[in-house]
């Protein structure tokens, strides 16, 4: 049966708003009806027929076939693609355009909605008014509507329909339709609608600048007539504490409403919260009912649309903190390939071919250009160009949609043993495209590409099994083959597993296990092309624009955009503690950064471990908690990380957070030595300084390191006015053993560096006398 939204939390809810005294903007009732966040389980045995995608990965035709009885209808999908349907808000000026370049008449690069009246009068002079403009541009841009004009500003906005892209031409159209809300002319869906997009203009300073004042009040008008993107958008700012003040029993408020409203965003937000406890207790049922629906929608997209730009996920790090910024040598890379494609190179065909295909790495997603480097690729005899100009006759990309032409390419790759090329015409064979059907032939060439490792025959082979196709149907099978495809990212059969754990079909039902495959189904709609934004801004060196970004998904639990989102603010409170960023600053900045490595931490992130053991240890954000980085450190150095284990050591060595235990901290030390060798030299240093701990404790007696003595004087003296003269007289003075020690280590590191440097040196050639 269909089970409900628990409101449970509902009415905690609905009593913070009452409480943060914000709640009129909520006032209006949800435009968008109907139970999006339903999910449609089993909650008898097992039926027959699970809730899977039996999706037959190939190429889609022009007559439609009718799948077997109970089963679901197959869909075709040749390849694993990402979509990427651009956002209205992710955008920004055009390259070399002016910020008054390219304006209509009357058009104003900062216009900004009108005040709100204060007077009935005034109301009705303004809604007149606001009609008579909605009607001028309806006019001028020759459009009927007012939906119309709508979309005529996003087509602005994104560069879409032959509309270069220039924000500056959409905000005088979203101005006007924002400013008629409440009029017979613009209906309420159209005018909020225009108001969001405005408000994201405002907010990521997308043609303008950057208002985020503005942008909050134009998503409470929206908010306030049920919008459910506004109440998102607004749930963002209160939860994230970027650009607002944070507020967490407010923010929670409109991510609920928004997810009752339909905003997948939302949807994920809260899903993730319920899975992992953040901010709201911990069940997975509920995080369950929020997921399921997100993922439907990105099946549905994946089997609907058939070619897409590709989101490429980068991880900032301090080795690459730009996370691989495209450069001129990239260009470059692409101008080689092109010449060499030229002159006849089929790896630089099939490589521009990709690119083209899926708009990656600089290269605009051109299906017809792709085409074209296939087809000469195809030409000289290659496989792998046979495949996709296969996929791309079947599908109707770029080409005419031809089945005839489809099982040519197909049959030519599967000769040659290609496996991409023999899956095709499995599929083709599998639903009868252009061919007798035949689940004989199909299951044999699905077998040949499975053997060979391909992910998309595993797919359409768990297809078969669990629909009976040709064999016997077998749960326990069709799991295996789904598994082996997940294995490599395949996005329908992370579903169908998903689906077969939650229902409990050839493995043990599992809410824990489903819902994490349906979250890695739900993180890959297009919304995630904001990591490819976020990206984008960071190498154009916008420093507030990515914080925005990132924060949308870190909310909806992305990992990565967690995690980034953390490094930029761990490098510009290491950098520059007292420059405000968004509105936060010094000790902020570090409490954020905590927050965001706790969330990456809690989902994995080795990294975001050891920085959460540096932030305790040092007391960055949060005081000195020498346990807790202990801690973190730990759970950091099982994942073989060998820095958490070179940090364990040394606290092992001083009894920082734990008692003091000198051969746990070389074993830790060799540990780390063997985890990274790059890490040898530091590693026997380390070891040095932890014999002449022991020889110290055993001379004197005591426990603490004279280096930790001296470095504790230094910190209570400051650095800036330090002299020499105070390591011997005043407080904190080192006694003479103290500075014998450190002396004789400074000698002895000099003895060992120069010894190296005297073995390293070549020997002396000889020398030979010719009589």
């Amino acid at each position: 049966g269909t089970l409900p939204m628990c409101r449970g939390a509902s009415m905690l809810m609905m009593f913070a708003l009452l409480v943060t005294s914000a709640g009129e903007t909520l006032a209006g009732s949800n435009r968008r009806t109907g139970s999006a966040v339903a999910l449609e389980t089993k909650s008898g045995p097992a039926s027959e027929t699970p809730a899977v995608v039996v999706d037959g990965s190939g190429p889609s035709v022009a007559t439609k076939q009718t799948a077997p009885e109970g089963v679901a209808e197959p869909v075709i999908r040749a390849g694993e693609e990402t979509l990427r349907p651009t956002r209205s808000s992710d955008v920004t000026v055009a390259e070399g355009e002016q910020a008054s370049g390219g304006q209509q008449p009357g058009e104003s690069a900062d216009a900004e909605p009108p005040p709100l009246p204060s007077t009935p009068a005034d109301e009705a002079a303004r809604l007149a008014e606001a009609e008579a403009g909605v009607q001028r541009w309806l006019t001028e841009n020759g459009v009927a509507t007012p939906r119309e004009l709508l979309l005529r500003a996003k087509a602005h906005i994104a560069g879409e329909d032959g509309y270069p892209q220039r924000p500056q031409r959409a905000l005088p159209l979203l101005s006007a339709l924002t400013a008629a809300m409440g009029t017979k002319l613009v209906s309420m869906d159209v005018a909020a609608d225009a108001a969001v997009a405005l408000a994201d203009m405002y907010l990521l300073g997308s043609g303008v600048s950057r208002d985020v004042d503005l942008a909050e009040k134009l998503f409470q008008q929206a908010a306030g007539q049920g919008w459910p993107e506004a109440q998102f958008a607004l749930g963002v700012l209160y939860t994230s504490g970027f650009g607002r003040d944070l507020n967490v029993p407010l923010g929670l408020t409109y991510l609920y409403f928004a997810a009752e409203g339909g905003s997948l965003g939302a949807q994920l937000a809260l899903g993730y919260r319920h899975l992992l406890g953040v901010q709201m207790p911990k069940a997975c049922n509920k995080a369950l009912l929020y997921y399921n629906p997100v993922a439907e929608k990105v099946v549905a997209s994946a089997q609907r649309l058939r070619a897409g730009q590709l989101i490429e996920k980068v991880r900032l790090t301090p080795d690459n903190p730009q996370g691989g910024k495209r450069s001129a040598a990239d260009d470059d890379v692409i101008q080689y390939y092109e010449h060499s494609a030229r002159k006849g190179s089929v790896d630089a065909q099939l490589t521009l071919g990709h690119l083209s295909y899926h708009g990656a790495r600089g290269v605009p997603a051109d299906v017809t250009r792709a085409f074209q480097f296939y087809a000469k690729a195809a030409a000289a005899g290659e496989p792998a160009a046979y495949s996709h100009l296969g996929h791309m006759y079947g599908q109707g990309i770029g080409v005419e949609q031809d089945n005839a032409t489809a099982i040519e390419y197909f049959r030519k790759g599967a000769a040659k043993g290609h496996a991409p090329s023999q899956n095709g015409l499995g599929y083709m064979y599998m639903h009868g495209y252009g061919v007798k059907q035949s689940h004989t032939k199909a299951l044999g060439f699905f077998k040949q590409a499975a053997e060979k490792g391909n992910a998309e025959a595993h797919f359409n082979l768990g297809a078969m099994y669990i629909a009976g196709m040709g064999v016997k149907k077998g749960y326990d099978k069709a799991l295996h083959h789904f598994t082996l495809s997940a294995h490599q990212g395949h996005t329908l059969a992370l579903y169908n597993l998903g689906q077969m754990h939650l229902n409990g079909l050839g493995a043990p039902r599992s809410c824990s296990v489903a819902v994490q495959f349906l979250k890695a189904v739900a993180e890959r709609g297009p919304w995630g092309t904001q990591l490819s934004d976020a990206h984008e801004a960071i190498e154009k060196g916008d420093k507030e624009l990515p914080l925005q970004l990132y924060s949308t998904l870190a909310e909806g639990g992305y990992e990565v955009a967690q995690s980034n989102l953390a490094f930029l603010l761990d490098q510009h409170f290491m950098s520059s503690p007292n420059t405000s960023l968004l509105g936060i600053e010094r000790d902020h900045l570090a409490e954020q950064a905590l927050v965001m490595y706790s969330r990456a931490a809690q989902q994995g992130n080795v990294q975001a471990e050891l920085k959460l053991g540096d932030y305790y240890y040092y007391g960055y954000g949060v005081a000195v908690e020498l346990e807790q980085a202990v801690h973190h450190y730990r759970a950091a150095a099982e994942s073989r990380n060998a820095q958490a284990m070179f940090d364990l050591a040394y606290m092992y060595a001083h009894g920082l957070g734990l008692t003091r235990d000198f051969h746990l901290a070389k074993r830790h030390f060799d540990m780390a030595a063997e985890a990274a060798p790059e890490a040898f030299i530091p590693v026997q240093l380390a070891l040095l300084e932890l014999h002449l701990l022991q020889l110290w404790e055993a001379y004197t007696g005591r426990t603490e390191s004279p280096l930790l003595q001296l470095w504790k004087m230094i910190s209570r003296w400051g650095i800036s006015g330090w002299q020499p003269a105070q390591l011997l007289q005043g407080e904190g003075a080192l006694e003479w053993d103290t500075l014998l020690i450190l002396l004789l280590s400074i000698v002895l590191a000099y003895v060992v560096a120069f010894r190296m440097r005297q073995q390293a040196r070549p020997p002396a050639a000889a020398t030979v006398q010719i009589r």
